[in-house]
């Protein structure tokens, strides 16, 4: 019997260790498990974000695109001229046409050029439907029955226009004609839009004709995608689906070109074959076409059959969060394994003295397993987050003590209680709007939001995780950050930063009297042009700060040049334009979200390359430096000086109207023509100030 005893004695000890060893490394995995959750969370806020952009991007230039036949085709004149045209022949002389004709066909020119959907050098000219097509871009204006009545220089009506000229004639709805290669092999889409009646009764309320219009993406669509934030190799791509295949539909930066790709949808985790699928998820466990792994999201287009795919390498972008992970798995590993060999040199110990010692040594042990086991816990239960973890009920499973404190309550009191019990109704419904939205997709759910907690209102960052315990039990783990502090912080350099501007700005007007407001000036117009052309809110704010300090510079040159009315030296002249080098100078040692510096940089330079600093030509200019330039030109026309009164505006656009195929892009002086029409306040600018 004694014989025994030994050997229950070893097994106990041996089943001790491995349930120690087992609880131990279960509780480091599940912290790193966490941790790594936490990561991902992170990215999905991040490219979520970019995807969003870029989405609203592509989605509104699709809008602006209809807009633009839209107008047309609402023209009251065009669609009675096309009701003549269409239900009795042309008459007039040999060799003459209907002055309806020729109305809808400079009606087309003058549309196409403006919104963009003329190629370059064929501007004015119209062509019969009969003649060889050229162009990859146009408008063209069709019969309710397909026939082209006239179309800008060179419109080609392949087989897929004439498809959406026969849907749209049908349905008396818009339709796109999906990207494609025309027989040059460029890639273009196409939208089209019914015409309708004057009046209901007429042609039984059918469609009378059909604008198409037709336009190169390369040219306005896939710029929207090129646009890089994380500083990562990251991509963004148009993709559809074809039967059984999945075809992307822009570039890629591998140099593949659009409509080249064309991958099996079977194709184990693909990026491009899980977002047709599952469009608006997240996802961290799926690859490119090249098989490397991927952090990706998605986002579904509703006018048309395409979903837009953002992906950043995943090896990059967790390579700082699987460092961190493993040596913190590394660590706790090493402290687990570290607490066990203490355990089993103990138990050696023990067992060689008597065995009344022996309930004294296994409790010593037992402490220190608990010291092990409440290490991990103080991980969580000293962080500076609120955590909390709520049944399918809504009731309190676990709160930690950060929470409970801020409650003034003790984290066991709030077992079993309810949000908006011990939180309130309106900060209960407020986190619990994240439970359904994690639930939907099983995936983590994350906002920022204001939440009143232990009657304090600060602003958080929440997330919600869905998961289920040991029996299955529905859990949802909420986790809020306070970053009130952050976005003071935040709120406190974008004041500052405009104290400074503001304060640039007026040393300018001081040191150049002549000049008095230009920079505000400037900024207010080349905001306007932005909005006007449909820029996103990243450009606009690039527009506005570099439109007030883009004159900065001037405070290095000399002040009898800048007040001198008489003409300028060649060395006076020189002195002058070295003032942009200035600026660039002064601002470089300011951290600026966009691309604020480079747009100050290009004020004059021009299309032709006659510009200065650097006489760039258009491909080199950005769209923010050419809406810039256009108003920099536009203020110093239009404004008073004390020498001089400023020019009217209509005299002001003609002169820039006449340079706008060799200085000014042609696009940004349309759009500041339509700005201008609705601002009759610039016109007290032209006045000089009275002192």
């Amino acid at each position: 019997m004694k014989s025994k005893e030994p050997n229950k004695s070893v097994l106990t000890a041996f089943i001790a260790l491995l349930l120690f060893l087992a609880v131990g490394i279960g509780l480091v995995f599940a912290y790193v498990g966490m941790e790594k959750q936490r990561d991902l969370q992170g990215w999905q806020v991040r490219l979520g974000t970019v995807a969003d952009t870029q989405f609203q991007s592509v989605d509104k230039w699709l809008d602006s695109q209809f807009q633009v036949l839209q107008e047309l085709a609402d023209n009251a004149s065009l669609r009675f001229y096309l009701m003549q045209l269409a239900s009795s022949s042309p008459s007039g002389t040999e060799g003459e046409e209907p002055a309806q004709l020729g109305y809808a066909r400079n009606l087309l020119v003058a549309t196409a050029d403006k919104s963009g959907f003329l190629d370059k050098g064929g501007i004015n000219t119209i062509v019969r439907a009969d003649l060889p097509s050229v162009a990859d871009q146009g408008i063209a204006l069709f019969y309710a029955d397909g026939r082209v009545l006239t179309a800008t220089l060179g419109f080609e009506a392949d087989a897929g226009v004439l498809e959406s000229v026969r849907q749209t004639a049908q349905s008396g709805q818009r339709q796109i004609r999906d990207l494609a290669s025309n027989r040059r092999g460029e890639v273009v889409i196409g939208f089209a839009v019914p015409i309708m009646p004057l009046h209901e009764q007429a042609q039984g309320g059918k469609a009378i004709g059909v604008l198409v219009g037709i336009k190169r993406a390369r040219g306005e669509l896939y710029p929207l995608l090129a646009r890089n934030l994380t500083g990562m190799r990251e991509e963004t791509a148009i993709v559809r689906r074809e039967g059984d295949s999945a075809v992307t539909l822009s570039p890629l930066a591998d140099g593949t070109p659009p409509l080249k790709q064309r991958l099996l949808m079977s194709t184990p985790r693909l990026a491009a074959a899980f977002a047709l699928k599952s469009p608006g998820t997240f996802a961290a466990n799926q690859v490119d076409a090249q098989g490397r792994p991927v952090l990706m999201t998605s986002r579904a287009f509703k006018q048309a059959p395409w979903v837009l795919v953002h992906m950043v390498n995943a090896n990059e972008a967790l390579k700082e969060s699987r460092d961190h992970q493993n040596f913190l798995l590394t660590t706790l590993l090493l402290v687990t394994l570290a607490a066990a060999l203490a355990l089993v040199a103990a138990w050696r110990h023990g067992s060689s003295v008597r065995a009344n010692q022996l309930a004294g040594v296994l409790n010593s042990q037992s402490q220190r397993l608990a010291r092990q086991a409440a290490l991990l816990q103080s991980i969580t239960d000293h962080t500076s987050e609120f955590i909390l973890i709520l049944d399918d009920q809504g009731r309190f499973v676990f709160a930690n003590p950060r929470l409970a404190d801020s409650l003034g309550m003790n984290s066991g009191d709030l077992a079993g209680k309810t949000l908006s019990s011990v939180l309130g109704a309106d900060t209960a419904n407020t986190l619990a709007a994240l439970i359904p939205t994690a639930d939907a997709g099983n995936l983590p759910s994350t906002t920022v939001h204001a939440l009143e907690i232990g009657g304090t209102l600060r602003t958080y960052q929440s997330t919600a995780v869905p998961f289920l315990d040991e029996d299955g039990g529905r859990r949802v783990l909420l986790v809020s950050h306070d970053i009130t502090a952050l976005q003071e912080e935040q709120q406190r350099q974008d004041a500052l930063l405009r104290h400074l501007i503001r304060t640039l700005m007026r040393a300018v007007d001081r040191h150049d009297p002549h000049c008095v407001n230009h920079s505000e000036r400037t900024a207010q117009v080349a905001v306007a042009i932005g909005k006007a052309m449909g820029l996103g809110e990243d450009d606009l704010e690039t527009l506005e700060m570099a439109g007030q300090l883009a004159n900065v510079g001037k405070l290095y040159v000399p002040k009898t040049i800048l007040v001198k009315t008489d003409p300028l030296t060649d060395i006076e002249h020189k002195a002058l334009q070295q003032h942009v080098h200035h600026a660039l100078e002064i601002l470089s040692g300011l951290a600026f979200d966009g691309r604020v510096l480079d747009t100050i940089a290009q004020k004059h330079e021009c299309l032709d390359g006659s510009g200065y600093p650097k006489g760039l030509r258009e491909p080199e200019m950005l769209q923010t430096g050419k809406i810039l330039a256009v108003a920099n030109a536009f203020v110093a026309m239009i404004s008073a000086r004390a020498y001089r009164p400023g020019m009217s505006l209509e005299q002001a656009l003609d002169l820039l109207l006449q340079d706008s195929k060799t200085r000014y892009d042609r696009h940004v002086v349309a759009a500041l023509f339509h700005v201008a029409e609705n601002r009759g306040d610039w016109t007290d600018w032209a006045t000089p100030a009275k002192d």
